[in-house]
């Protein structure tokens, strides 16, 4: 726990609240002005306006959001000597990699819970009444379990490349390219492409993207067991390389 609040300090200078706020409410204005703009083709409605919102959030804006976390976490470590103090710490690889993850995780719940209340409020702005349907609020936070295997991967790619942005934009590249999978109907692309994951989730319930599923178990099921294999060995991939790489490197 020790390492984990050491992490969460490390970045107080990061401006990574900003990031956890910025990027939900960017989606939701692209959402919102999507919602409005195509009032006459679309039905009215939470189901309508959240598909919109999330639409652009899955297809790149959370993944993104995710990827400047990561890079965030690993940029002080990638500063003057600090490197080579990690990699001479009594910690463990497996300790030092687990504490990196579960800031991660954490501030892209954050994300998601400031995601869901400001797409609610848009809604609201829109002219909707009442609060969105629980299946739509559920996938939502649901989106948050697959939002695991892009921590674990993005956090690999920043701890390997010491450049900020090339991450990130590796995990543009990775997002886009899992909607071009789940568009073809690539179901084993879940699998391979952690993004495809996140955008299956957020999707479920919605009608923006066709062929997205219902919320159901067996849909889900299939999300936590692509999620389990691509964190685990996400995870397995930056603790092997920790204990092996070169403290002068």
């Amino acid at each position: 726990m020790d390492m984990i609040v050491n992490e969460f300090c490390k970045l107080r200078r990061t401006y990574i609240t900003i990031v956890a706020v910025a990027i939900p409410l960017v989606s939701v204005v692209f959402g919102a002005g999507n919602y409005a703009a195509n009032s006459e083709t679309l039905e009215s409605g939470w189901t309508s306006y959240w598909s919109q919102a999330t639409l652009f959030y899955g297809m790149l804006f959370m993944v993104a959001g995710i990827s400047i976390l990561a890079s965030s976490t690993w940029r002080v470590e990638h500063r003057g000597g600090n490197w080579n103090t990690l990699l001479t710490s009594s910690r463990s690889a497996a300790s030092l990699v687990t504490a990196k993850l579960a800031v991660l995780i954490a501030m892209t719940s954050i994300m998601q819970c400031v995601f869901i209340v400001l797409s609610t409020i848009g809604g609201w702005v829109a002219g909707l009444s009442g609060m969105p349907q629980i299946a739509l609020l559920a996938s939502s936070l649901l989106a948050v379990v697959p939002a695991m295997a892009v921590a674990a991967w993005q956090s690999f790619a920043s701890m390997l490349v010491r450049n900020f942005a090339m991450p990130v934009a590796l995990g543009v590249v990775a997002s886009l390219v899992a909607f071009g999978a789940i568009a073809a109907g690539a179901t084993v692309a879940q699998f391979l492409l952690p993004p495809v994951g996140v955008a299956t989730m957020l999707w479920m319930g919605g009608n923006a993207v066709a062929g997205s599923g219902v919320l159901e178990w067996s849909a889900v099921s299939g999300v936590l067991a692509s999620t389990l294999l691509l964190t685990v060995t996400a995870w397995l991939a930056s603790v092997v390389y920790l204990r092996h790489v070169d403290v002068k490197a």
